[in-house]
C-alpha cells in the first residue's frame, strides 16, 4: 500500500469523477491521502471530502499563491478550524521567492503565524518552498520542537541535510519522473530513504507518462518506481518506508 502526501483532490478538477479517480487509487494501492488547504475559501470544502471518504486527511493552510486574498481574519478563523475539524497538518504554507509579484514580508509574516500554529497544536506543517529555501530554513530553526514536510522538494543537497536536521521529511513527486531532471535524480539517490515521502500534488505536477494531463493519486506508483530505480532498490520497500514516514509524521496510525 501507498499513501499519497500531498494531493488536492478537494480542487474542482475532480469535481466530475472524483469517486472514480478515487477508485484508481485504490485500485493502485493508495490507501490514505493528505488533502492540504490553500485558502480559507477552500477548508469548508476540504471538510466535506473528507468526511466523505474515510481515507481522506485534511490539512488547514493559507498558500503563499493566494497571499493578496489572504487576511489576518483568516489566521484566527484556521486556529478555530484547527480546534474542530481533525487536522492532520497545518498546510499547505510557506515561501514562493520565484513569483516575483508576491510580497516577501507579507509572506513571511502569515508562514510564521502557520508555523507559531503548527507549534502551538504539535502538528506538522506541510510547506511549500519555491527558490526559499533558505528563507524557510531560517523560519524553522527559531521554532524548536516543530516537525513536517517540505512539499516537493527543490532545494539543494546540503539545505536537505539540514532539514532533516531539524525534523523534517522531503516529499518528491511527478518531476522526479522525467529524464532531464537530473539534479533531483542525484539528489533522491544521495538522501536517506528513512527522510523521504512521496506526493503526486494532482491534478498539478504529472508524472512524465502523462504529460499534459491532469494528474491523480494513481499515477504515484510511477513516482515509487523511479525512487526504486534510481536507489537500486525494491519498489515495495519504497512503498513500505515512505507509507510508514507519512504515517509517523501526521500521526495516522496503522
Amino acid at each position: 500500500m501507498i499513501i499519497d502526501s500531498h494531493c488536492h483532490i478537494d480542487f474542482d478538477d475532480f469535481n466530475a469523477d472524483r469517486e472514480q479517480v478515487l477508485q484508481r487509487a485504490q485500485n493502485a494501492g493508495v490507501s490514505k491521502i493528505i488533502v492540504p488547504g490553500v485558502t480559507q475559501k477552500t477548508w469548508q470544502r476540504i471538510t466535506r471530502t473528507c468526511l466523505k471518504y474515510s481515507q481522506l486527511y485534511p490539512c488547514y493552510g493559507l498558500h503563499p499563491y493566494f497571499i493578496e486574498k489572504h487576511t489576518e481574519n483568516d489566521l484566527l478563523s484556521l486556529e478555530n478550524y484547527l480546534l474542530d475539524n481533525n487536522a492532520v497538518g497545518v498546510g499547505e504554507c510557506g515561501l514562493d521567492f520565484f513569483l516575483k509579484n508576491l510580497n516577501k514580508d507579507k509572506q513571511i509574516f502569515y508562514f510564521e503565524q502557520q508555523l507559531d500554529l503548527a507549534i502551538k497544536f504539535k502538528l506538522p506543517v506541510v510547506i511549500h518552498a519555491r527558490k526559499a529555501t533558505e528563507a524557510v530554513i531560517k523560519s524553522i530553526k527559531n521554532r524548536p520542537g516543530l516537525c513536517g514536510m517540505i512539499h516537493s522538494y527543490s532545494g539543494s543537497y546540503e539545505q536537505a541535510m539540514q532539514l532533516i536536521e531539524l525534523g523534517f521529511y522531503l516529499s518528491f513527486g511527478g518531476p522526479i519522473t522525467y529524464d532531464n531532471a537530473t539534479r533531483l535524480h542525484k539528489l533522491v539517490r544521495s538522501l536517506p530513504l528513512n527522510n523521504i515521502l512521496i506526493e503526486t500534488d494532482a491534478p498539478d505536477q504529472p508524472v512524465s507518462a502523462h504529460y499534459g494531463e491532469r494528474n491523480e493519486p494513481a499515477f504515484i506508483t510511477d513516482i515509487a518506481r523511479q525512487i526504486a530505480a534510481l536507489k537500486n532498490i525494491d519498489i515495495n520497500e519504497v512503498k513500505s518506508v515512505t507509507r510508514n514516514n507519512t504515517q509517523n509524521l501526521f500521526n495516522l496510525g496503522c
